[in-house]
């Protein structure tokens, strides 16, 4: 717990300590190795994230609860290894490995049917977009933005480029009013590269993040379109 404590708060030499004291305690604590992995992925040496994520999968495989799937994160013998499995999908993604990232994620899926709170089936989405499979992401944003209110915006861009144009006004209307943050980063990126995450709005922080993490899926018309989208809106505002 320590380790995760000190992860959290960025005091990432000190986590790491915590959590190779505590497998010299327990060579088979799962989640030790998980943070030691966090670790690893934070300071951005992906190779070692990704050994130390599928060891902890392989440890906690022996445990998990075969008659019990879809019991998700509530179930404390099963968050050891949804953590691992999340992980390891990060880890690949980062690696730009995205084909292999949707594996983890479907296992994920597969013991948890929220997805953890919708992270996963916005990942997922993510890479399947990224494979070109549009109608698959769709599908899979129109399952995460129950819980994650950045897929609105990918709802809407696929709805897009698959020509659903109404339904894609919608979405991005949507995602527009529940997190105003990102619709400007979107709209006008590129040319917004670089914003600094220091800033004490941790709202911004975030939507800086996503808008990083995901510049790649918009294309020029589709950033053209939500701009049309939110000017029509300040129009008939006016």
């Amino acid at each position: 717990m320590l380790g995760w404590r000190r992860l959290q708060e960025g005091r990432l030499d000190e986590a790491e300590g915590h959590f190779r004291r505590s497998l010299e305690m327990d060579p088979a604590r799962v989640d030790a190795l998980n943070g030691l992995g966090s670790v690893y992925l934070s300071w951005n040496e992906l190779d070692e994230a990704a050994e130390l994520f599928q060891m902890a999968i392989q440890m906690a495989e022996p445990e998990l609860p075969r008659r019990r799937r879809r019991t998700g994160w509530h179930d404390p013998s099963l968050r050891p290894y949804l953590r691992a499995l999340y992980s390891l999908a990060m880890t690949r993604i980062r690696r730009g490995a995205v084909e292999e990232a949707a594996g983890p994620l479907e296992d994920l899926i597969g013991w948890d049917a929220g997805g953890l709170d919708g992270e996963a089936f916005l990942l997922l989405g993510q890479c399947r977009q990224r494979l070109g499979q549009i109608a698959e992401a769709h599908a899979l944003y129109e399952k995460a933005r129950v819980k994650h209110v950045h897929a609105w915006y990918l709802h809407g861009l696929t709805a897009y480029l698959m020509g659903h144009l109404d339904e894609a006004a919608r979405s991005l209307r949507t995602g527009a009013t529940l997190q105003p943050e990102v619709a400007p980063l979107v709209a006008f990126h590129p040319q917004v590269r670089g914003l600094s995450v220091d800033s004490a709005d941790e709202a911004h922080r975030h939507a800086v993040r996503f808008v990083d993490s995901t510049a790649g899926l918009w294309t020029a018309d589709s950033r053209k379109f939500l701009r049309d989208v939110l000017s029509s809106d300040r129009a008939l505002a006016r």
